[in-house]
């Protein structure tokens, strides 16, 4: 285990060391989107929002949710967020528009290719270098669906 975590930060600071000063100052300012910091158990409530067809292949497919209650605290301004589950927890997220009450913790991960990579390799169609949250969900607690 941490011999994991010692290579994952050796690639996050030859990650880090290549970007430009901008990018520097953004990664530096990432914080937990849902307030509660990373790996921490917590439950949020909001309602699915997800396209099954999305605009773009990344965004295809991809769970996720308008959160808007952390905990106790009702949020002034609802955010969205990615949600994943374990396979082998069997946990199924309702359809899209159906509110629910989660348990499961933030994480996070780059994904994407900094533009200047491709001066190396053949420019192909993804998204950009950004890092994306995401709660991993343990329990799906309750769900409603919207009434018609």
């Amino acid at each position: 285990m941490m011999k994991h975590a010692l290579i994952t930060c050796v690639i996050l600071l030859t990650v880090c060391g290549g970007l430009a000063a901008a990018e520097k100052e953004e990664l530096s300012a990432i914080r937990p989107l849902l307030g509660q910091g990373f790996g921490n158990i917590i439950e949020i409530e909001g309602r699915m929002m997800y396209e099954e067809t999305g605009r773009t292949k990344a965004w295809r497919k991809k769970k996720r949710m308008q959160v808007h209650k952390v905990g106790d605290q009702k949020l002034k301004k609802p955010v969205m967020i990615t949600l994943e589950t374990f396979s082998f927890a069997r946990t199924l997220l309702p359809a899209n528009g159906t509110t629910v009450h989660l348990r499961g913790y933030e994480i996070g991960r780059f994904g994407g290719i900094p533009d200047k990579a491709f001066a190396d390799i053949p420019q192909v169609a993804t998204t950009g270098f950004h890092f994306e949250h995401v709660f991993q969900v343990t329990k799906l607690i309750k769900s409603e669906q919207p009434q018609k």
